[in-house]
């Protein structure tokens, strides 16, 4: 009887839940978003899988306290003065916007973060193989591939050589990637317009604007702000019937007509391996920030019918996905 007692407590303990071994109460993890719950249900969905990928269950071993600035970039630092007072075990944030906001809060609290441009120059980590601080995760090389993606945006579209960037010169990660479309495009020979939006009501008088001054296809930066407003950017860019590139598969999912990126889901369902390794008792400072592993080239076809611009071959064959 004994025996028999002893291996079935044994096996329970075998396939007892990490959740029920790893901590007694549920652990509370803080996520700030300057754009909408909406927008960002696609990335914390990936993050909810990767979590359960390593057996822990929402509402009983963890829960998310999300925060969303709908875009509007001067709530950010009120949403992150609560998020960090209500003191959660960890801190998960996409992009440089909110994790500069959260990351000026707090030198205690570990930070994860999923989609950052540039980690080392944001001054989240002192390095890519030794963070040293309270914060770590995975990066987006947003910036790094503008480059390429002006390459298939002119490979697509050959006629298409006066260029409008659509940016936030108010969002760091928006301002890290200008400058590499400005690189990248001066290295293409193509012409650059500069259309700057602070605000969601910016969108429809900087296209107007674009149109006016003959801007013939559109560079998009992967940004809060931006990433709030992507279906009426892409309303906006169908009206005109004007070529676009974008920095992230979502833009693409909701209208847009192409993207080159790391794919933002992968980067959240990996970010999860870091949250559990910290819940465990890692230090952020010494868990290395990981580069992207899957690229993905995204078109919409559906959207390139609408406008009238048809794919060479070589572009689609190289895409990783379509939509029709």
């Amino acid at each position: 009887m004994r025996r028999r007692q002893a291996l079935a407590t044994g096996l329970a303990l075998l396939w007892a839940p990490v959740g029920a071994s790893a901590q007694a109460r549920v652990r509370r993890i803080g996520y700030l978003g300057l754009a909408t719950a909406q927008a960002d249900a696609v990335f914390l969905d990936a993050f909810r899988a990767g979590m359960a990928a390593l057996r822990w269950v929402e509402g009983r071993d963890y829960q998310i306290d999300a925060r969303f600035a709908n875009g509007v970039m001067q709530s950010g630092p009120a949403l992150a003065d609560d998020l960090v007072a209500s003191a959660p075990d960890l801190l998960l944030f996409p992009a440089e916007g909110s994790g500069r906001l959260l990351a000026q809060r707090t030198k205690t609290i570990p930070i994860v973060f999923a989609f950052a441009s540039d980690p080392v120059g944001s001054g989240f980590a002192a390095s890519l193989r030794q963070p040293g601080g309270n914060a770590t995760g995975l990066s987006s090389m947003a910036a790094e591939l503008w480059p390429k993606r002006l390459q298939v945006l002119k490979e697509s579209h050959p006629a298409g050589v006066h260029v409008g960037m659509v940016y936030a010169p108010g969002v760091e990660i928006s301002l890290v990637q200008s400058k590499a479309i400005e690189s990248g495009a001066a290295t293409l020979g193509l012409r650059l317009t500069r259309l700057e939006v602070r605000e969601a009501g910016d969108f429809e008088a900087v296209f107007k604007r674009g149109a006016s001054l003959g801007v013939q296809a559109y560079a998009v930066t992967f940004d809060a702000l931006t990433n709030s407003q992507r279906r009426a950017i892409a309303e906006h860019l169908l009206r005109l019937k004007a070529p676009a590139m974008f920095a992230g598969a979502q833009y693409v999912d909701d209208g847009g007509l192409m993207s080159y990126s790391a794919s933002v889901a992968d980067n959240f369902r990996r970010a999860a391996e870091y949250v559990d390794k910290i819940l465990k008792g890692a230090k952020p400072g010494d868990l290395p920030v990981a580069q992207p592993t899957r690229f993905d080239l995204v078109l919409n076809l559906k959207t390139a019918k609408a406008i009238g611009l048809t794919f060479p071959q070589a572009v689609r064959l190289s895409a990783e996905r379509t939509i029709e």
